[in-house]
């Protein structure tokens, strides 16, 4: 939804609650505060901020990254179905690291596991190559 698709007397009513949202914001005062002084509804900052961001949200350009929003009853993959992995080089690669505590070799791909790699990671990982 774009700003200009609205109507006018929604249009004025975005602008209205924008200015509201301006004013709380440059008062360096917490929200509650600022809209007790100024008889303003906390509930109805809140409600208007949140569609403010979304709207904002919408307006953002998009970025092609090969994710496919789709029903969450299809089957179709999220993703392209061939992805791509590159080797990213650290600044300071002078930097001894210690060996991995695993290598899983899976087709052509390589993952190192470490000691400290957290188990939630763990997890993600294992699923994502389930999924190859």
């Amino acid at each position: 939804m774009e700003l200009s698709s609205l109507t006018p007397d929604r249009q004025i009513k975005f602008q209205y609650w924008l200015d509201i949202i301006r004013q709380c914001r440059a008062s360096g005062l917490t929200n509650q505060a600022w809209c007790e002084q100024n008889s303003v509804s906390l509930k109805s900052y809140y409600y208007w901020l949140a569609k403010i961001r979304k709207l904002a949200v919408a307006e953002l350009p998009r970025k092609d990254n090969g994710i496919r929003c789709i029903a969450a009853s299809s089957s179709v993959p999220l993703q392209d179905p061939t992805p791509e992995f590159t080797e990213v080089s650290l600044p300071n690669s002078h930097v001894s690291r210690p060996a991995p505590a695993a290598v899983l070799h899976i087709g052509t791909m390589t993952v190192e596991l470490f000691e400290d790699t957290p188990c939630e990671l763990l997890k993600i990982i294992l699923k994502a190559v389930q999924l190859c």
